[in-house]
């Protein structure tokens, strides 16, 4: 059985807590450990969108998780230019900042940026827990 979360957001500051909130369905279907992962990369993906997707608050963010047989892939979308992908993501020197990749990346077991989604001018970060 699959379950599905689709969500718009709006690009906020508080849209993080709202598409951790939305994950609360998913406890009935993942493991504690995974879900507290979930959330983790959700909340570092739409805080990316929020806070460098150039939007305004009018823009909307896409927030879409797929679960089945405790495999969870999700992806976070915005109207902004994209990122390349470091080859090693790391914090910012001062380690005031910069946290957000490194944590999808080591808590994720794949994870991509893909411009142009569907014929969609969009920048979406895609990622797989297994």
């Amino acid at each position: 059985m699959e379950t599905k979360i689709n969500l718009r957001l709006t690009s906020a500051p508080e849209s993080v807590m709202s598409a951790r909130h939305a994950l609360d369905q998913l406890a009935d279907v993942l493991l504690s450990e995974k879900l507290e992962d979930l959330r983790l990369v959700v909340s570092e993906l739409v805080t990316i969108s929020v806070r460098h997707a150039g939007g305004s608050s009018y823009d909307q963010i896409l927030l879409s998780v797929s679960v089945s047989a405790g495999s969870v892939q999700g992806r976070v979308c915005d109207a902004g230019p994209g990122f390349e992908v470091p080859c090693n993501p790391k914090p910012r020197s001062d380690l005031k900042g910069g946290w957000g990749l490194p944590i999808v990346e080591n808590i994720s077991d794949r994870w991509e940026v893909e411009r142009c989604v569907n014929g969609e001018r969009l920048a979406c970060v895609w990622f797989e827990i297994n």
